[in-house]
């Protein structure tokens, strides 16, 4: 009998690719937890996406209920920090201690993510804040390091196989004002350019 997990879940692609690797190890059972996702339709269709995953790979999903003003109050103080930075931490804190909860209300005593799978995301600050959330709430928190050994490729690779929408920002509304603005970058970078050939 494999030992049971409760696996929280960031987005489908990840999920997917954790469960390829996770499987045939643990008694899997997911649970979506971001209510840092801005705005409300895109967090309806990561939920969505992970949902399809849950049907074609036949492992269970449920999902935290979605309170976005809970992620502001968890960050507050930290919304100048850079990502991968405080405000990431802080947001790990939030998730990793729900998740922690719903495992323990369901009697799993380990929990697990699929955050390492991300090349974005600094995997110690994830691993210590799951440690924390696991310690706090009497559990034990498995390390996982999903983008090794090419990882995020085959994660990426096996979204397109399954048709699964692969998101371009984290997920919060710091994270996506901040790709806007890399977006906008690019856009005067090539515009300036195109400036400089015509002046040739």
């Amino acid at each position: 009998m494999k030992p049971p997990l409760l696996l929280h879940i960031c987005c489908a692609p990840d999920m997917a690719w954790g469960i390829r690797v996770l499987k045939d190890t643990f008694d899997i059972r997911c649970f979506f937890c971001n209510p840092n996702i801005c705005p409300d339709p895109e967090y309806h269709k990561r939920l969505d996406e992970a949902h399809k995953v849950s049907r074609i790979m036949e492992i269970p999903l449920e999902a935290d209920n979605y309170h976005p003003e809970a992620w502001e109050t968890a960050i507050s103080g930290s919304e100048d920090t850079p990502e991968q930075g405080e405000r990431c931490r802080k947001c790990f804190a939030l998730r990793l201690d729900r998740s922690a909860l719903y495992a323990k209300d369901k009697r799993i005593d380990s929990l697990g993510t699929v955050m390492s799978v991300s090349p974005h995301k600094k995997i110690h600050m994830i691993n210590a804040v799951g440690h924390e959330a696991a310690r706090h709430h009497g559990l034990e928190f498995k390390e996982f390091d999903l983008k090794k050994q090419d990882g995020f490729f085959k994660s990426v690779q096996l979204s397109k196989d399954l048709g699964i929408y692969r998101q371009d920002y984290c997920g919060c509304r710091l994270s996506l004002q901040e790709r806007e603005q890399r977006a906008a970058m690019r856009a005067n970078a090539i515009a300036n350019g195109r400036d400089r050939q015509s002046m040739n």
